[in-house]
């Protein structure tokens, strides 16, 4: 019983690490695997070291690590574009079409790759047409991340999910999911999850975001104030850097206009002269107070649009942390980023909120969205790096039409292989990611920058816990209190639960972790009531890779957070009553595709 006491405050402090997200989840993740590992060598009952390291060989780690090359490939070689082109061609017939073709094509790409990297694709995309058509980004966004998410329901390899509760399956001894044996209750649940969000999505969601400005939509104008350097003004002969200004005063000078000339670069080593004008940046309060220390004057009648941040060099653009960028958990202070990218970081958009106050010392999350000032040429060099994805006018890239095939005959091949039982799911995303490089599809760089190291280590760290719970009957007493908890309801009403734990935990914590937490604790379940498991791993399943009702839940929601200008309740309010039609219609279908008994 000490052994099971002691799993259960790991599980609880684990989930409240993930919930608090004041350390990367990936980090909660180690921290578990090294915790289980440590108590190992005093209570042999816990992982031992190779318990402990499995995650890091696990079946579902490395094929999820293998698809994620196969997705970049397909993008690489501009595959995905020409069906981003598609889209665009079918506005001429309406707003309406428009949003059905969007849902469908991002639904069924995301049965076959990564669904971050789906969406990372078409937000771009649904910029454009947002654009085009005049419809808010905010009547888009949000439907484009659930129909991907949806879409990942529908094959084994949709979303990583899937592939992990697959594979504990067969460590357990059980028969794992094949390609397609998800495929007909995820038919059924996108086709639902399709027409509900064409339905309601329109009304559900605000009309909150609009084809306005930027300095409009980050209410930039309000922090930017133009200084004016008076003869006798401390700064005369002096620079940026040797006054410390933007230490003392907490404010960025974004140009200096001296006459006729405007100065962008080099700022920090201007020597500034007298009748300088300076455009900062930074909160009314520290600039009053550098007016009264410094004696500058403050020009307090003009107003900023974005034609005063931008010229035929420089322009402002917004770029959304990616979930697998290695700014995650850092500061831009922390990073030196504006000396790194040489751009500006005028705002940042978090979780609804903007914030323009002390950004230099913000953790950066991933769908974090940054308001982005500076040459062209930097701006789109961020574009072209994995740590960004970027709010621009919508260049679509050259297709490498011969690789292009290779890369979509390489993926078909892979799918036919697994589905039709030749080789593993495993052996075939191998082989597969292998072809992408030997074909050229992707540089051997450009598959290891593909891999999302913080899902591969988070399974890592998170897998030995479902071992753990397994070894010292933490899972079996769990499941046993469960039975007794609805005693005489019968097995759908315990199967129903499973669903709606698993919706509830994967809503407020990792998808992957709240698997692997409840997949031991599903199949001990049905040991002890002798019932068939694959049921309750297909709920937990099709529970964990559907988690709607919060931004948190799925990498795709926090993708668009900043994009469609959405606050927590436009989730709620449209993801909460789907994920209650998806659990009735999970509790009636399950137990038919898939006997309890």
């Amino acid at each position: 019983m000490t052994d099971i006491v002691i799993v259960s405050i790991i599980i609880i402090a684990t989930f409240a690490l993930f919930i608090s997200e004041k350390v990367r989840i990936d980090l909660v993740a180690l921290i578990l695997m090294t915790t289980l590992m440590l108590i190992g060598t005093i209570r042999p009952n816990f992982a031992t070291f190779e318990e402990g390291l499995s995650g890091f060989s696990n079946e579902a780690t490395i094929t999820i690590a293998a698809m994620l090359v196969l997705s970049a490939g397909l993008i690489k070689t501009g595959a995905i574009h020409i069906i981003g082109r598609w889209v665009t061609y079918i506005e001429r017939f309406g707003k309406n079409v428009t949003f059905l073709a969007l849902l469908l094509i991002v639904g069924l790409v995301s049965a076959f790759i990564n669904n971050s990297a789906a969406v990372a694709i078409f937000i771009p995309i649904t910029l454009m047409i947002s654009k085009s058509s005049k419809m808010s980004p905010s009547k888009l966004f949000i439907p484009i991340s659930f129909i991907s998410i949806v879409g990942g329901t529908c094959t084994l390899i949709g979303t990583s999910t899937n592939i992990l509760v697959s594979s504990m399956a067969t460590e357990h001894g059980l028969p794992g999911f094949d390609m397609f044996t998800l495929t007909p209750l995820g038919i059924i649940f996108f086709a639902v999850g399709f027409f509900y969000l064409y339905l309601f999505s329109a009304r559900a969601l605000p009309h909150r975001v609009s084809m306005m400005n930027l300095t409009t939509k980050y209410r930039i104008g309000n922090y930017l104030t133009e200084v004016v350097i008076n003869s006798n003004s401390s700064l005369v002969g002096s620079t940026p850097l040797l006054s410390r200004i933007a230490e003392k005063y907490d404010i960025s000078i974004i140009k200096i206009v001296r006459k006729e000339k405007t100065i962008w670069s080099g700022i920090r080593n201007t020597v500034l002269l007298t009748n300088d004008s300076l455009l900062v940046r930074g909160p009314i309060k520290a600039i009053i107070e550098m007016k009264n220390r410094e004696n500058v004057s403050i020009k307090s009648e003009i107003k900023f649009a974005d034609r005063d941040l931008t010229d035929s060099e420089r322009m402002l653009a917004e770029g959304i942390i990616s979930p697998k960028s290695n700014l995650v958990g850092l500061t831009l202070k922390q990073v030196n980023f504006r000396q790194q990218y040489g751009v500006f970081v005028l705002a940042i958009r978090k979780h609804g909120t903007t914030i323009h106050k002390k950004i230099s010392k913000i953790r950066l999350e991933a769908g974090d969205t940054l308001l982005l000032q500076g040459r062209r040429g930097f701006i789109d060099r961020i574009a072209e790096q994995t740590q960004f994805i970027m709010l621009k006018e919508l260049t679509f890239s050259p297709v490498k039409k011969n690789r292009a095939l290779a890369a979509v005959a390489i993926l078909g091949s892979v799918v036919i292989l697994a589905a039709s039982g030749i080789i593993s799911i495993l052996l075939a995303s191998i082989t597969g990611s292998i072809l992408m490089i030997l074909t050229g599809c992707l540089t051997m760089q450009e598959a290891y920058d593909s891999i999302d190291w913080l899902i591969i280590f988070l399974l890592a760290g998170v897998i030995p816990l479902g071992v753990v719970m397994e070894k010292t009957g933490t899972a079996l007493f769990i499941a046993q209190s469960m039975i007794q908890l609805t005693q005489g309801l019968g097995p759908e009403v315990l199967l129903s639960t499973f669903y709606l734990l698993t919706t509830i935990f994967a809503s407020i914590m990792s998808h992957n972790a709240a698997a692997v937490v409840l997949v031991p604790i599903g199949i001990a379940t049905a040991g002890e009531l002798n019932l068939n498991p694959m049921p309750f791993l297909i709920a937990i399943t099709f529970a964990a890779s559907s988690s709607l009702s919060t931004p948190f839940g799925y990498h795709t929601n926090l993708m668009v957070y900043g994009p469609g200008g959405y606050k927590f309740n436009d989730y709620v309010r449209l993801g909460a009553p789907l994920n209650i039609i998806f659990c009735l219609l999970a509790s009636w279908l399950i137990p038919i595709f898939w006997p309890l008994k």
